[in-house]
């Protein structure tokens, strides 16, 4: 009889794991917010370096509007469970010595993340002002493409 109830409670174990883990992995396959962070990071790190003087202001201010848009990507990313500190490597690697260009094609990659990226209707239209503040970036730094 014993024999029988250790084989119970491996058995419901097992199927405990067996139909919980698959919950843990379907909620993982969403990473476009955090992707969208990790890129705009490292864009955002690319228009602070020192550039020709007469890019400097569209910098700042492209800096400024991606501020904004990172904000309001770590607070959909936190609404939708996910910790927006850990996030992967961004997607393409730059070139320190076109950092216009790495910032913008990373911005680019940001925006179709988060195109792509769920929104519930909690967040109250936190991705689409998110896009709004990454295009308003990605006009500042046109001229100098």
């Amino acid at each position: 009889m014993r024999n029988y109830k250790s084989f119970a409670v491996a058995a419901f174990a097992l199927l405990t794991i067996f139909f919980l883990a698959p919950a843990k992995l379907a909620h993982a396959q969403f990473p476009a917010y955090l992707h969208a962070l990790s890129d705009m990071r490292t864009a955002r790190a690319y228009l602070e370096m020192p550039v020709k003087p007469g890019a400097q202001d569209a910098c700042k201010h492209a800096v400024k509007e991606l501020n904004h848009a990172i904000d309001e990507i770590a607070h959909a990313a936190r609404d939708d469970g996910k910790n927006p500190q850990a996030t992967p490597p961004p997607q393409s690697n730059g070139n320190p010595n076109w950092p216009i260009h790495s910032a913008v094609r990373l911005l680019k990659e940001a925006r179709a993340d988060i195109e792509h990226g769920r929104d519930i209707p909690e967040n109250k239209g936190l991705r689409e002002r998110s896009l709004e503040h990454i295009d308003k970036a990605l006009l500042d730094l046109s001229p100098f493409l």
